[in-house]
This record gives structure tokens, sequence and C-alpha cells, in this order.
């Protein structure tokens, strides 16, 4: 039984993301470097985020393979994942992630959360595979941040000279 259960979450958990993009409650949030008061919102139906987390969801697989066994200069795995409590939604970065033998994964919340919620950065957070709308890594040979198209999508709404500063720092391989 439990484990039927649990085919059923991970058959399921792509459609109630699914379910829950199309919910304007969810937000995705940028805190602007060097500008603590200034953020950047957008929510996860508009149709630039859209297709980040379609561009995201399409290089997902590749990406879990990745993770598994990195290059000593492939740093900073972390996946990006719908936060749902009360009517509310958030999207954050989760660092650490690690997939059991059931197809749950389990990491540690790498973002600060602006919603009312029980977690906090640095908590244990579990989800499934259909959860993941972003992922992002490092390559720190080359000073380049792979992934993040949310980030990317994100910055669409930045000032100019903000997302000139983002590009050249991070070296993303996404265009906004």
């Amino acid at each position: 039984m439990k484990g039927a259960l649990l085919q059923l979450l991970l058959l399921l958990g792509p459609l109630a993301a699914g379910i829950a993009l199309a919910d304007e409650a969810s937000k995705l949030r940028k805190v602007l470097p060097g500008k603590p008061g200034d953020m950047l919102y957008m929510h996860a139906d508009e149709p630039a985020m859209r297709r980040a987390i379609r561009k995201a969801r399409d290089g997902l697989t590749d990406f879990l393979e990745l993770a598994e066994s990195p290059k000593k200069d492939q740093k900073d795995f972390r996946v990006r994942v719908a936060l749902r409590e009360r009517n509310e939604g958030e999207v954050i970065w989760i660092a650490g992630f690690r997939q059991d033998d059931n197809g749950l994964f389990a990491g540690t919340i790498d973002d600060d959360i602006l919603m009312q919620t029980r977690f906090k950065r640095g908590d244990r957070f579990t989800f499934v595979r259909g959860d993941i709308l972003d992922w992002t890594w490092t390559d720190t040979r080359k000073s380049r941040v792979h992934g993040a198209y949310t980030e990317c999508a994100l910055m669409t709404l930045a000032p100019a000279d903000e997302a000139a500063k983002y590009r050249k720092a991070r070296k993303p391989d996404c265009e906004f």
C-alpha cells in the first residue's frame, strides 16, 4: 500500500506542480545584488517564466545525472521548487539535495522565505521530481553559471545596468 501511494504521488507530482503554476499566487523573486531592498517579482504563469521553467524541465534529466557524480570543478548544485502553504506560494532554492530509493528528493532550503510558513533557510525540505521548476550549477573553472533559467526570466525586469552586472558576474547560459 505504501509503495502504491508513493508511485501515485510520483506520477501525479508533475500534474500537481502544473496546477500550482497556473495559480497566480506562486511567485518567484530575486534580490538585486548589493540592493537588499530592491526585489524583482514575477508570477509563475507569466510567459517569460513559463518559457524558463519549460527550458529547465527539458534539461532536468541531464542535470540530475550530472549532479549525481560531478567533476571537481562543478559545484553549487541546486534546484528550485514551489513551496505552497495556506493558499500562498513561493519558489525557493534547495541545496545539497539527494534522491532516495523511493524517488523522493530532500535537501536544505537555501533561500530566505518571505511568505508566512513553518519553513526557514537551513531547514530540510522534501519534494518530488515534478516539483522541480529550475536547476543550477557553477563551473568554477570557467566561472560560469549553468541553468538558473528562472533567474534569467526575473532579470528581464531588472534595470539595464543591474542586468549587465549580473551577466558579467555570473556568465549565465541563458538569454534575457
